[in-house]
């Protein structure tokens, strides 16, 4: 019988049954209205006019995004003859058993809208898509128009498989593989990007995409066209600002090199050139010597005049001195004035620098803590390491020994002999067995008396013992007065080390009186709670403390503790919260339920509190079993505070005597105990040497046969303990890594401290220096305060200076003269030379000018000559030197104006790329949160723009964290889910027409299949969504419909009908119910 493969893909829903058809046709010939496809120029027998008139009437459905698939045609492509597929305009699901042909529509997709076979990634040819045993194979694919044109776009190929070529058709007009690519480009249609077109064999290659790929093509199926191209010039920016910049450090190093060899002649350049400078500047210096000596008398002559003026000024100022002195004092008392509040701010400063050291120092104490639990937790894998040797060694000679009973081989085994044997000792046992069950129910009876006089013996003993110390005295009156606060003591001290500082317990227990003599005295000023508080050194301690003794009580359905119920100012309440610590006593004004008080039995944290009248006690004894606990209840005693209470020997003496009632009450107990034990023993002893001989005589013909399994065992036990004991190994080597980590840590700290060590001796020395400024501008106050007396003197001494400045004046203006004739001499032929020679001379004395001339003098005696063609080298090179500076300049400026484009242009694209990327990853996480997992969607950024990238971190398990998505971190089913989940979260910002995912529900179990399907179907068939194709070979049954969601059925195979072309599959789906009820 030759096989036949048609296929189910036209919906259409008839008015009166809604019944849905598909077309196909056999695989031997197709219909008669297809006509030879063969033989026609286009590939097709249709006319070009009625296909467009066709596609111009189906264009007029607006539910279909432009660029939409509206149908798809094959004929001899892969397994089909001839189909012809009808998609809707949102979610398409394609559903058929496995080799039906579901991928073929999804290669029809692409080949037929001019994209590249290495996006299937199955065959690398278009010619292996032809129909085994034809030579041609076409394809036709109509897509939705855009509004405003008159018809949908028929796009229309034909593949020869001799050639491996394709000729393309456009509305029934030939064109080329170019237009094809254009139109669909204009259409966004985006086959070559996995976000938008995922085959089947590219499920893997998705995941696989690097972050950096995923970006780019998750902006292209999600970005509007405005985002990506500004995404494509800042690559264009990026690369030019990098080639730029390889200019700039390229140029810079060759001016480098010619500024080198410039500096290797700069020398002989520059001794030629001083040659002739020197003897320049000889005769420039002869004539700036003779203008200096004029103008240095002049200036004697110019400074002898002003000083006499000035001392006759003086005279006139101190004249009327006593004002401006008293004066100066008020200023100098001012200035003092201001330096006192400088004086306090450093103070405040060195404080501040004071406690930025202590917290630096406590952080250090810190990490010496840290330092000490992994050096406790090195030792703890240590011995883990030696236990584990130990159990080598056990299993060893356990295999040893089962090796030695190998080679004994027991005799021959006789079933009927032994079975009799067996049924012998086990009537035996039967009849015993009555006898021994009354023997325990007697046992079982006496156990919870011995228990609870056992824990009243053990109470009893405890309570003696501490009457005999202060601090066990000081407990048991605790114990009788407040029982809540001795039970939170024990709290505190099994749980001291989860805080922070040490909690210090109730201050009649940690503290006492110097001298008994006022200890009435000082209890008189302090309220009964104040001896009962807790004190905590922390903010976080008090906080932990109240809430662990607050959820105790919520927990054990008490109402509360004793100081949700106090009235009074919120200081002193405060006060009794934080500084007393008063412990909180749980309080409940009625009695608790049997459920309440199962849960208090339960919870070991707990082990006092009050209810109704009453206050309860809770003992447990460990050593006897989780079932030892006892319950006592009494009234609170009130009694004496800080006093050495003597032994109350009242107390004591009842006590004893009630510890010598319970232990003669024990020993009947015990006694009848031992004679119970006695007969059970016989009964064990008896019943053990007949089970032992039962198990001799069934283990005897099995237990040879078994060493072999039990040796096997046991040597995988000693794989599996010598794997475990390189683990410890390399624990203990990870845990001493993180030792050498946290003491560089640690000395990072150490450094730090330092720091702030040498902040405060700045600190402490500013203070001192305005201490000091302080103590001067007092002393030149005092000072100032005594000159007034000197007044006087200072007259005279002013008037004797103007006097002698008189005749000085009358030497210089003579010598002036005459040095004046010798400058006119000198300058007789240069009259613009005086000034040249003055600048000369600026700054120097005779004696210097001599100096300068004879040095001069003595260069020109030693100096060689120089070859002038140096010098035109020279000249050369610093023409390229500032050619190179300036082309440095030049691309210093492009370099500046390429980063700020890229800044201007990052500042538009940054925020749009992290809204989309939110709106994804806000879509992703609520995908994963209906699945009880984690996901994320972020952007890593990075200074070189090529590594921008898209991060997808997903958790299937709650003790996981968010882990990247990728190739080999994440099974099969997860990747599945993960792929599904993102590019349902792309859908409702689609910017492609249609996207096509096939298969991807594969490996899913059904709770995460049934849940992606749900949201797939949510999301893909909202309104204004691009349209979706799911590729499945299964779906499960139950599953969420939505009428915009359209099911294609490939109904394909040898079984069906050869000259049918619509099948009704609800009369189908009749059939098969009917055939199964009568069944």
């Amino acid at each position: 019988m030759s096989s036949r493969r048609r296929s189910r893909a036209r919906f259409e829903e008839d008015d009166d049954e809604q019944a849905s058809a598909s077309d196909s046709s056999k695989r031997q010939k197709t219909e008669e209205t297809d006509g030879d496809s063969d033989d026609d120029g286009d590939g097709s027998s249709v006319k070009p006019n009625t296909l467009q008139a066709a596609a111009k009437q189906r264009g007029q459905n607006s539910e279909y995004q432009p660029g939409a698939i509206v149908r798809v045609m094959v004929d001899n492509f892969v397994t089909y003859e001839h189909a012809e597929f009808l998609p809707g305009p949102n979610l398409n699901m394609v559903i058929g058993p496995n080799g039906t042909g579901k991928s073929s529509l999804v290669c029809a997709i692409c080949l037929g809208l001019g994209y590249h076979p290495k996006h299937l990634g199955r065959a690398s040819n278009v010619g292996e898509f032809v129909k085994h045993g034809k030579d041609t194979a076409t394809i036709e694919v109509e897509l939705q128009k855009r509004p405003g044109e008159p018809s949908n776009h028929i796009v229309r190929v034909r593949i020869n498989k001799e050639d491996n070529n394709r000729r393309w058709w456009i509305n029934g007009q030939e064109s080329t593989h170019k237009a094809v690519q254009s139109l669909t480009r204009n259409l966004r249609i985006q086959i070559d990007n996995l976000c938008q077109f995922l085959p089947q064999d590219k499920v893997a290659e998705f995941a696989g995409l690097t972050p950096i790929q995923l970006l780019h093509e998750t902006l292209r199926a999600a970005a509007p066209e405005q985002i990506i191209n500004q995404q494509t010039t800042l690559q264009d920016l990026h690369k030019d600002y990098k080639k730029v910049k390889e200019q700039v450090e390229t140029t810079t190093e060759t001016l480098k090199n010619h500024e080198n060899r410039q500096q290797g002649l700069q020398a002989d350049v520059d001794r030629m050139k001083q040659r002739e400078e020197i003897q320049k500047e000889i005769e420039e210096l002869r004539k700036a010597r003779t203008v200096l000596v004029y103008n240095t008398v002049r200036l004697k002559f110019t400074e002898a005049r002003q000083a006499k003026k000035d001392a006759e000024k003086r005279l006139k100022e101190l004249e009327i001195a006593c004002g401006p002195a008293l004066q100066a004092v008020k200023e100098k008392e001012a200035y003092r004035n201001r330096i006192h509040p400088v004086v306090a701010l450093r103070k405040q400063a060195l404080k501040n620098a004071e406690t930025a050291s202590d917290k630096s120092l406590q952080a250090i104490d810190a990490q010496d803590e840290k330092v000490k639990h992994l050096n406790n937790k090195r030792e703890a894998e240590i011995n883990s390491f030696q236990a584990k040797k130990s159990q080598i060694g056990r299993i060893k000679k356990t295999i040893t020994d089962l090796e030695a009973k190998q080679k004994n081989k027991p005799p021959e085994f006789v079933a009927a002999e032994w079975n009799l044997k067996i049924r012998q000792q086990e009537a035996i046992l039967r009849e015993n067995e009555s006898e021994k069950r009354d023997i325990e129910d007697q046992m079982q009876q006496l156990k919870p008396q011995w228990r609870a006089k056992t824990a009243v013996v053990k109470e009893i003993a405890e309570s003696i013992q501490e009457l005999d110390s202060v601090q066990g005295q000081k407990v048991a009156l605790l114990k009788r007065i407040h029982p809540d606060a001795a039970a939170g003591l024990t709290y505190i001290q099994g749980h001291q080390d989860e805080f922070e500082k040490e909690i210090f317990g109730p201050p009649m227990i940690s503290c006492s009186v110097k001298d008994d003599r006022y200890s009435d005295l000082i209890q008189s000023l302090l309220q009964r709670d104040d001896f009962l508080c807790f004190t905590a050194q922390t903010r976080n301690d008090h906080k932990k403390l109240s809430a662990a003794f607050y959820e105790q009580a919520r927990e054990m359905g008490l109402d509360g503790y004793a100081i949700d119920y106090l009235d009074g100012p919120e200081p002193v309440l405060a006060m009794l919260c934080a500084d007393k610590r008063m412990h909180a006593s749980g309080v409940s004004l009625r009695d608790i339920s049997e459920a309440q008080f199962q849960q208090l039995m339960n919870d070991e944290k707990i082990s006092n509190w009050a209810a109704g009248q009453t206050m309860y006690r809770i003992t447990r004894r460990r050593e006897y079993g989780a079932g030892a606990v006892s319950t006592s209840t009494r009234k609170v005693i009130p009694g004496s505070f800080w006093k050495d209470q003597a032994p109350d020997d009242g107390e004591r003496t009842r006590l004893q005597e009630r510890n010598h009632e319970v232990r003669a009450e024990l020993e009947e107990m015990r006694k009848q105990i031992e004679e119970l034990k006695s007969r059970l023993g016989g009964f064990a002893e008896g019943e053990g040497e007949v089970r032992e001989m039962i198990n001799d005589l069934q283990k005897a013909a099995t237990l040879y046969e078994s060493l072999g399994t039990k040796i096997e065992v046991e040597k995988r036990a000693q794989e599996t303990a010598q794997n475990e004991l390189v683990a410890a190994r390399q624990r203990v080597m990870d845990i001493r890594a993180q030792e050498d980590q946290l003491i560089v840590e640690k000395a990072r700290s150490v450094l730090k401290h330092k720091e702030h060590l040498t902040e405060i001796r700045d600190a402490y020395q500013a203070l001192l220096e305005a201490q000091i400024r302080l103590i001067e501008a007092d002393s030149d106050v005092k000072g100032l305060e005594a000159q007034n007396e000197d007044i006087k003197t200072r007259l005279q001494e002013v008037r004797t200076g103007i006097n002698e400045a008189k005749t000085e004046l009358d030497s210089l203006r003579e010598q002036a003269r005459v040095a004046q004739d010798a400058v006119h001499e000198a300058i007789r032929d240069d009259n613009g030379s005086l000034e040249r020679l003055n600048v000369l001379c600026e700054g120097k004395t005779v004696d210097d000018i001599d100096g300068d001339i004879d040095a001069k003098n003595a260069s020109l005696e030693v100096m060689h000559r120089v070859d002038p063609q140096v010098l035109r080298q020279f000249e050369k090179r610093a023409r390229d030197i500032q050619d190179l500076s300036k082309r440095k300049e030049e691309m210093a400026h492009k370099l500046e104006s390429l980063n700020g484009q890229i800044e201007e242009l990052m500042q538009i694209w940054v925020p749009e790329v992290e809204k989309l990327v939110a709106k994804i990853n806000e879509a992703f996480s609520h995908n994963f949160e209906q699945i009880s997992c984690a996901g994320e969607v972020g952007v890593h950024k990075d200074e070189d723009f090529e590594q921008w990238a898209i991060e997808i971190k997903v958790k299937f398990r709650e003790n996981e964290t968010l882990q990247q998505l990728n190739q080999h971190r994440q099974s099969g089913g997860e990747r599945a889910v993960s792929t599904i989940f993102y590019l349902m979260a792309l859908q409702s910002m689609a910017q492609a027409p249609f996207r096509v995912v096939d298969e991807i529900n594969q490996g899913m179990d059904p709770r995460n299949e049934r849940m992606v399907h749900e949201r797939m179907v949510e999301i893909a068939c909202r309104e204004h969504t691009s349209q979706y194709f799911l590729i499945t070979p299964k779906l499960l049954t139950g599953l969420r419909y939505d009428p915009r969601m359209r099911v294609l059925c490939i109904a394909s195979g040898e079984h069906v009908p050869p000259d049918g072309r619509r099948l009704d599959f609800r009369r189908l789906v009749r059939i098969q119910r009917t055939i199964r009820a009568a069944a």
